[in-house]
């Protein structure tokens, strides 16, 4: 904002500052503190607008801060300390009490209440939280984040013109009219050798940011207390998907174990990779109604396919896959349950929400004539669904164009067996790099579809954005992961499989001298462990602090030290917990491809749950996310993915597996125990034009040269037996849903006393 000297006298006057001018102004000598200069007067937020003459945005400023202040609030302006600030002028607000009373019964923000939280902290947590408690403003014990909060929410409904749509703190910072507008931490985050007291941030550095404090508990109110409730409830449901992950590992290393150990076909892998001598067809085309091409390759040269099919498609392979699917549900169930508990013991029901609050944003559409018929008005609003619409078949296009490039070639499905660990590292490069692209234009059209959609109200703002975002971000992974369990085990494999030459059995060469399981089990481990494990987006942070920067020196004050930190807003955190939903989905549906990937997957989780929380605690701004219950969205959409989960589980484990064949051929034929009956059993002998060649039978078929009777497996009755199975396994799986559900998602009673006070009273 331009302040020239002739004009200094007015806006003091208008503002009540207590300075005398602001180029005499000097930084306070206890930068940092959330006070004034005068020691008082807390700062809950700061403005940062440019020191430049412009006559239409100094007209806009001016009556932005002329309506502040007749709002109620106290402010003070200084002017950058630091060269690169020199332009810009910070103004710090303060709400009085009497105003703050008034407004947070209005906005439906409470002082901290401690009725319920404190029976659910640990010893440690509760005396931080009284520690820090200390420090409210009384009589109100209105916390710092509240304060923030209440004067955040004031200035986006503050107008600053005479026109409808000017209004809001959000449009005058669209326009660039104000530079930037934060609330600021409660202090450094360390503490420093003249501290005379300590600070919620400086608590949460010291006890739960960072790797050192990998295997502490959570403070769940303390991170609730500080940063509100969606953070709390994201790092709650970040924390306890966490430990069920653990659960699920464990036995995922176990069926990864007994498949190495205790499993009957890796003796046959020595004479496999060792066979130089015995020739098989890898590739069969048909030339014609009655014969085939066959391109030879040897047995060794299958080595490595071999090994993957006897380790992930095995004997246990059905039990994990069930397993998963179970535990995915038992999870989600508890997740849905433990939101509801954290709310009613933060007492955020007992909260307005926000509800009828409009966003200054929404606008209201031109309208029509009434209806003749209905006397109802019509509202225009074809424009923006078109645009959605257009939106949405454009990604369609992006994705299937990126997944045509990535499986023109099918370099993981037919590739030659002797090249597919170079073939597959230069595969995943370039579909890591495809993937971040992709992921970052997703992000991109799902915040402007969500500005098209034209929300009234904040939570409907919040809840959409969560939809579109993980919308986005899974579609992409579950058409690939898509093709490769169900395009190429069902399509060009029963194509195979109905062919008929000169004998009444089943053939095909799809997948080599392996199940189809392979494909899916490479596929599976590059997209769970690189895209939403290891290389994480919004993950690769700079390390800078308000703290840390070089150009930092001592007399800078605290608010112009937080200006450097980026935002931690809506979109940051509903990619983080897509992310982490679009994980858990991928793991119950595909997880029983690659088990040992379930672990690796959560060794990084616990180093990103400390990351994020190093990133809240120092690398962000000071997050202002409103109260309502749009978080709750997210155990929707848990809940439709579980569901979509227990279709996509059973039949891409029917279809890239071959247990229910060999499970019935077990039954019926004799155990593999030499490598003769091994080629014997995986290879039948076909005359054709060309010579001599060997195509993939099935794993429990009759020794070579055998006669077929009426008792040999059929196409029909294997295609009956595995839609039986789906059939079953789909109604048993989501009936058990239904009922996990009712156990542990039962709302929790508002009369309900917690058994820890129950004790307590009774000790008393």
């Amino acid at each position: 904002m331009s302040v020239r000297k002739e004009e200094l006298t007015t806006m003091e006057a208008i503002l009540g500052a207590t300075s005398e001018s602001s180029d005499s102004a000097e930084p306070p000598k206890n930068n940092t503190e959330r006070t004034f200069r005068d020691g008082v007067r807390k700062i809950d937020f700061i403005l940062v607008v440019k020191d430049e003459e412009n006559i239409m945005s100094d007209t806009l400023k001016y009556n932005f801060l002329t309506n502040i202040v007749k709002t109620g609030f106290e402010i003070e302006f200084e002017n950058g300390v630091l060269p690169i600030h020199r332009k810009l002028v910070f103004f710090k607000i303060h709400c009085p009490n009497d105003v703050l009373n008034n407004l947070g019964k209005a906005f439906g923000v409470k002082c901290v209440q401690s009725a319920r939280s404190e029976y659910i902290m640990s010893h440690k947590e509760r005396e931080w939280i009284n520690l820090i408690r200390k420090e409210y403003t009384q009589p109100l014990q209105y916390s710092s984040l509240e304060r923030s909060l209440v004067v955040y929410m004031a200035l986006l409904n503050v107008p600053f013109g005479d026109r409808q749509n000017y209004i809001g703190l959000k449009r005058l910072m669209k326009r660039n009219i104000v530079v930037d507008a934060y609330a600021l931490h409660d202090g450094p985050y360390y503490i420093p050798q003249d501290a005379s007291r300590i600070n919620a941030r400086q608590i949460l550095f010291y006890n739960w940011a960072g790797m050192t404090n990998i295997f502490t508990r959570q403070p769940l109110t303390l991170v609730h207390e500080y940063f509100g409730l969606k953070v709390a409830l994201y790092f709650a449901y970040y924390g306890l998907y966490n430990i069920f992950l653990a659960i699920a590992s464990m036995v995922a290393l176990l069926t990864f174990f007994l498949a190495i150990y205790s499993n009957d076909y890796m003796d046959l892998r020595r004479p496999v990779c060792d066979n130089k001598y015995n020739p098989i067809c890898f590739k069969c085309v048909a030339t014609s109604a009655q014969s085939l091409l066959c391109q030879a390759y040897y047995v060794h040269d299958f080595c490595k396919w071999y090994t993957m099919t006897v380790i992930f498609d095995n004997k246990y392979t059905p039990y994990f896959a069930t397993f998963i699917l179970l535990w995915g549900m038992i999870f989600s169930a508890y997740s849905f349950g433990n939101e509801k508990y954290l709310n009613w013991i933060w007492e955020t029901h007992n909260k307005d929400y926000n509800s009828k609050q409009i966003r200054p944003d929404f606008q209201v559409l031109e309208k029509t004539n009434k209806s003749n018929k209905t006397g109802i008005v019509v509202v225009k609003h074809r424009e923006s669904k078109i645009k959605i619409l257009l939106c949405y078949i454009g990604i369609i296009l992006l994705d299937v164009l990126v997944f045509a490039v990535f499986t023109h070639r099918k370099t993981l499905l037919q590739i030659m067996p002797d090249r597919i660990m170079s073939v597959t590292i230069v595969v995943t490069i370039e579909l890591i790099i495809a993937l971040y692209v992709i992921d970052l234009i997703h992000r991109k059209v799902a915040s402007y579809i969500v500005r098209l959609e034209n929300h009234k109200s904040y939570m409907s703002y919040s809840r959409s954005l969560a939809k579109h975002i993980y919308v986005m971000c899974f579609s992409l992974p579950m058409i690939v992961l898509g093709y490769y369990a169900f395009q190429m085990a069902v399509f060009e494999f029963l194509l195979w499989r109905g062919y008929k030459y000169k004998y009444e059995y089943l053939f095909d060469d799809t997948c080599a001298m392996t199940s189809c399981s392979n494909n899916l089990s490479i596929a599976f481990t590059i997209i769970l462990l690189l895209r939403f494990g290891i290389l994480r987006k919004l993950s690769l942070y700079s390390s800078v602090t308000d703290y840390n920067q070089r150009e930092i020196v001592q007399n800078v004050p605290c608010w112009e030290r937080e200006i450097v930190l980026p935002r931690l807003n809506e979109n940051i955190l509903a990619n983080k917990m897509a992310t982490l939903v679009t994980q858990f989905t991928l793991i119950i549906a595909f997880g029983f491809s690659c088990p040992p990937a379930i672990f690796i997957v959560l060794l990084f989780n616990i180093y990103h749950i400390r990351r994020d929380a190093t990133l809240f605690t120092l690398h962000y701004k000071r997050p202002m996310f409103l109260n309502n219950n749009a978080f709750s969205v997210w155990s929707e959409i848990l809940k439709l993915m579980v569901y979509l989960a227990i279709v996509v589980n059973v039949v891409s484990l029917v279809c890239s597996t071959d247990f229910i064949e060999a499970y019935i051929r077990e039954r019926r034929m004799p155990p593999i125990n030499s490598l003769a009956d091994y080629l014997g059993v995986f290879f039948i002998n076909f005359k054709v034009n060309l010579g001599e060649c060997y195509a993939r039978a099935y794993i429990y078929v009759a020794k070579s040269g055998a006669p077929y009777t009426a008792k040999d497996l059929t196409a029909d009755e294997l295609k009956t037996s595995q839609y039986m199975y789906i059939f079953t396994f789909e109604i048993i799986m989501a009936a058990i849903y239904l009922i996990v559900q009712f156990i542990f998602s039962i709302d929790v009673d508002e009369k309900e006393i917690p058994k820890k006070r129950v004790i307590e009273n009774y000790d008393e």
